[in-house]
């Protein structure tokens, strides 16, 4: 018998919770990543689509392209980047930020 919990081995998926955290971390920098070419303009999402489902992969970003990014997502971008040391893609994203979300300080 293994050391595993058979809980910790799901049927549905054939992962067990490690590979799901795992996985759920790459789909997360996947995400982020998109996201931040679509932001600073490096790809469109129609260049971006083509060159994912070459790969035979999907895309995933982390808003939706209609409604545009929102400030909590904003943040958690900058809070993933800053975790990561990719500290140029943080002042980018606070630069984003601060177009799309300008804070009114009145004297």
């Amino acid at each position: 018998m293994s050391n595993w919990d058979n809980d910790e081995y799901d049927d549905s998926t054939g992962l067990t919770e490690i590979e799901k955290l795992q996985l759920d971390s790459v789909i997360l920098d996947i995400a982020y990543n998109n996201a931040w070419l679509l932001l600073t303009g490096e790809l469109t999402f129609e260049e971006l689509m083509p060159s994912e489902f070459n790969k035979d992969k999907e895309v995933v970003l982390a808003y939706d392209p209609n409604d545009g990014p929102q400030r909590e997502g904003l943040e958690n971008m900058l809070s993933y980047f800053v975790e990561k040391e990719e500290y140029e893609k943080c002042s980018k994203i606070k630069e984003i930020m601060d177009q799309i979300y300008p804070t009114n300080i009145k004297a």
